[in-house]
């Protein structure tokens, strides 16, 4: 008997030995299958991303389609790419600019060579847009005259708000956004405007299809006092609110981002001027710069560009579209009839969460983004 089991013993095992033997190229076969199949993947992620980077960088070139080109070359030599690998389209000319770049090239295969597939093309794609900003919240109620932007260099100091002796038949220089009255004016001066305004160059009708990006709760139009770019004029001189806002703005900026050279480089080419990321008070967003403590500039504002101011609120004004400004302040003291405020003109590409206008060369304020 014993020696009955040891026979069917040896059976099971020489038994076993063939099955697995059997199963060993399936294991085998399956395993590389999964490793091909996962870096096949992450080459396609790779070049995603490849294709998403050449895009955005080289659309801060647009509209100049020479200059677009080269920084995507450029551009696909930083991500590992052959520009040989990459096809560069531009369109829209000075009205939609829009770069479109797709990179194709072959993926080897290592495990499934012995079923016959060597390599497979792979191929990604990405277009960038470049746009002016037509609109969002966070813009302070102060104002200037597309006459003053055109009459300014870049840099130059300009004023934002009159005073009593500067007034035009009893507009100073702002105008209503989140509402009228003095308490509603001063918490806009201060943190910038709750709710959205819009400019003519934004998209017909103001909504939210006109910002498909990271922040679709700014994009549609919310201002009270606004229909579309026509917003009612803010009259009176309101001395304290204003200097109570100017004085916080100030008072509330981190020490490193407290001057104009601290907060922007020296503007190169085309007058642009960089904005110092950490002291950016949009680079995350709307909710970004509005604790004491966060790292920003409250100096640094965004301010809409009128046609022109009418009498009282009786003419509405038209928003053209929006400049950015650091905030200089006022001199001496904001009391009586004496409260003007002044500030430095800047012309700057951004990250922020705006509303997306089209394309305005004349506009100071442009940023791109990822169109599809």
């Amino acid at each position: 008997m014993n020696r009955l089991r040891k026979i069917f013993k040896r059976f099971e095992r020489g038994q076993v030995v063939v099955v697995v033997a059997g199963l060993l190229p399936v294991v085998l076969g399956m395993t590389g299958l999964a490793v091909d199949v996962a870096t096949y993947a992450g080459d396609r992620r790779a070049l995603q991303n490849a294709a998403d980077s050449i895009a955005i960088s080289a659309s801060k070139e647009l509209p100049d389609a020479d200059a677009t080109l080269a920084a995507a070359n450029e551009w696909a030599v930083k991500n590992d790419i052959d520009p040989d690998d990459m096809i560069v389209t531009i369109t829209g000319g000075t009205t939609a600019p829009k770069v479109h770049v797709r990179i194709n090239r072959s993926h080897e295969f290592f495990f499934i060579r012995a079923l016959g597939v060597s390599e497979r093309g792979i191929g990604a794609s990405a277009a960038a847009v470049k746009v002016s900003m037509g609109g969002g919240a966070g813009i302070v109620p102060w104002s200037v005259t597309q006459s003053t932007i055109d009459n300014s260099e870049w840099g130059e100091e300009v004023i934002l708000k009159y005073d009593a002796d500067g007034a035009n038949l009893g507009n100073f220089g702002a105008i209503r956004i989140d509402g009228s009255g003095a308490s509603t004016y001063e918490t806009s001066a201060k943190f910038g405007s709750n709710t959205v305004a819009c400019a003519e160059t934004a998209a017909p009708g103001c909504d939210s299809t006109a910002c498909p990006g990271v922040y679709p709760d700014v994009c549609a139009e919310t201002a009270p006092e606004c229909d579309g770019p026509e917003c009612t004029p803010e009259t009176g001189n309101m001395t304290t609110p204003t200097e109570r806002a100017v004085d916080y703005r100030i008072e509330h900026t981190t020490d490193d981002c407290d001057t104009f050279d601290e907060v922007f480089d020296e503007a190169g080419e085309g007058g642009m001027h960089h904005l110092n990321p950490d002291c950016n008070p949009w680079i995350d967003g709307p909710g970004k710069c509005t604790s004491t403590t966060d790292m920003c500039s409250r100096r640094v504002i965004i301010i809409p560009v009128v046609d022109t101011f009418g009498e009282g609120t009786s003419d509405a004004a038209t928003v053209q579209r929006f400049a950015m400004f650091f905030l200089e302040g006022y001199e001496g003291r904001c009391t009586g009839s004496n409260c003007e405020i002044t500030g430095r003109f800047v012309r700057a590409e951004l990250t922020t969460g705006a509303l997306a206008g089209t394309y305005d060369e004349d506009a100071s304020i442009h940023f791109t983004r990822l169109s599809e």
